[in-house]
């Protein structure tokens, strides 16, 4: 599904390493889960546990795994709509918001399709075929230091990159967040994060450069590396 920062097209060497390397715990817990792509790819856990902060996105995911019927089109009107009234259905809301939306950024502009594409039904087809892998998966909405998290748990976080902002604008406290998986590694946990940095003593077990698109024209492109991360080294 359209969504900014998401991990489609890398998600699966990630759950990979994720799966490969937490033979040990029944419990998975991703405390930014996004629109699910890693998620849904991670197996071999008897329980997932997806947080996330954006109550809309959530809504979207619950409502969906229960059955909500989502459109295949959505006009520039009723996108504005939703826009403007986003406690009306949030269950579409959440899905209106990144899945229309250029570039998957929350309600930045329409998607228009162009040159015969549906960017709504490619984004609908998207969610569902993740959602389909998370039938049992329990979601939750909170900030990630309120997660409860079960003993020995597999971690992955997927935080607001450093000197980057969170859905409300204000900037994300990378400090508070590397101390917080530090201490959950150290508490028995086995913790994967995704980032483009971390202190060093954290390692880096896996790194892929990546194209990302700022704009519509073509021109505005830039590569960067995506990377996981993990507090103990792999063997």
């Amino acid at each position: 599904m359209r969504y900014m920062g998401g991990k489609s097209k890398i998600a699966r060497p990630i759950a990979e390493i994720i799966t490969r390397n937490s033979p040990a715990s029944t419990c998975f817990v991703s405390l930014f889960c996004g629109t699910c792509a890693v998620e849904a790819r991670v197996s071999g856990f008897e329980r997932k546990i997806l947080n996330d902060k954006h109550k809309y996105l959530i809504a979207m995911l619950s409502g969906v795994q229960s059955g909500y019927e989502l459109p295949e089109a959505v006009s520039k009107e009723q996108y504005t709509w939703l826009k403007e009234h986003q406690d009306a259905d949030p269950v579409l809301t959440g899905f209106v918001g990144f899945g229309c939306s250029f570039g998957g950024i929350w309600f930045d502009s329409y998607a228009n399709c162009s040159k015969g594409r549906n960017y709504c039904a490619e984004s609908k087809r998207s969610l569902l075929k993740d959602l389909a892998r998370l039938s049992d998966a329990e979601f939750i909405c909170g900030d990630y230091r309120s997660v409860c998290i079960p003993p020995r748990s597999t971690i992955y976080a997927d935080p607001p990159y450093k000197d980057t902002k969170g859905y409300n604008g204000e900037r994300f406290d990378t400090d508070t967040f590397w101390t917080a998986m530090r201490l959950l590694a150290e508490t028995g946990h086995t913790v994967f994060i995704s980032e483009q940095q971390a202190p060093p003593d954290f390692l880096c077990i896996w790194e892929q450069p990546f194209t990302r698109t700022v704009s519509r024209s073509k021109d505005h492109k830039y590569i960067i590396t995506e990377k996981l991360f993990t507090y103990y080294p792999i063997t």
